[in-house]
């Protein structure tokens, strides 16, 4: 009778474990698996092109939250590599939206399809330069689906601003930027939360995507920067991001 009992008690163990997915936290493994965003995370990445963009995503687990980045004035998707690979090893979804010609603020579209393909995903939505404008007026219109706001060197337009909103935002400029004006930094911010997150980091504006060769930085009389500079300042936007969002989703 006892055996009985114990094969009947395993088999509904089996049952619970199989319909609730109790004690699935293998990484490596096929199931997925809550991500722990208050701990340093190592997914592998996986990089698609969809009709909505170029996206970076986490493998063996579901994203809870997300980045949607506009990229720069004429900049390729594959500059902001660097910031996709980073930020989706620690467990986000990145997806950098198609724009015809990387005009993201100049062709601005109303609709944003990656809200409803990743519908389950909390998205901080985000930019460079043009690109951080096209940012702003997106949360601005979309402040129900706006977890928070990520800037880098944003140029801002028309009357478009979250000052406000309350919406969490981080702001990032470099000491070396020669494309933004000091009028046109301070006129971004005047458009922004008096309490945002902001940093200052030692570099220029081009490279904070990695299209920063010595000709293009000459050409937009941007720099000047070393590659370990470069380099450097890559790595602290990275730094700076993650630690932003980071408060934002633990509700710091």
């Amino acid at each position: 009778m006892k055996r009985i009992f114990s094969v009947l008690l395993c088999f509904v163990v089996v049952i619970l474990l199989a319909v609730y997915g109790i004690g699935c936290t293998d990484k490596t493994g096929g199931e997925e698996n809550t991500i722990d965003y208050s701990i340093t995370n190592e997914y592998e990445v996986s990089v698609s092109d969809s009709k909505i963009g170029v996206v970076y995503e986490p493998v063996s687990v579901t994203p809870q939250y997300g980045l949607i980045f506009y990229v720069g004035t004429a900049i390729d998707y594959t500059y902001y590599e660097y910031l996709g690979q980073a930020l989706a090893k620690q467990g986000y979804l990145v997806v950098l939206p198609k724009v015809k010609m990387g005009l993201a603020y100049l062709l601005y579209s109303d609709n944003e399809p990656t809200f409803e393909q990743y519908s389950d995903v909390e998205f901080f939505i985000g930019g460079h330069s043009q690109g951080g404008g096209a940012a702003v007026r997106r949360a601005k219109e979309n402040l129900t689906k706006a977890k928070g706001v990520v800037l880098y060197a944003p140029l801002c337009y028309n009357d478009d601003s979250i000052k406000e909103e309350g919406v969490p935002t981080l702001l990032i400029e470099a000491t070396s930027d020669g494309v933004l004006t000091p009028e046109m930094k301070a006129d971004a911010k005047t458009r922004l939360p008096s309490n945002r997150t902001e940093y200052m980091v030692n570099g220029c504006h081009m490279s904070f995507s990695t299209m920063d060769d010595d000709s293009t930085l000459s050409f937009f009389n941007d720099g000047p920067a070393t590659k370990e500079e470069k380099e450097a300042q890559r790595s602290k936007t990275i730094e700076y991001t993650l630690a932003f969002m980071k408060t934002v989703v633990l509700g710091g």
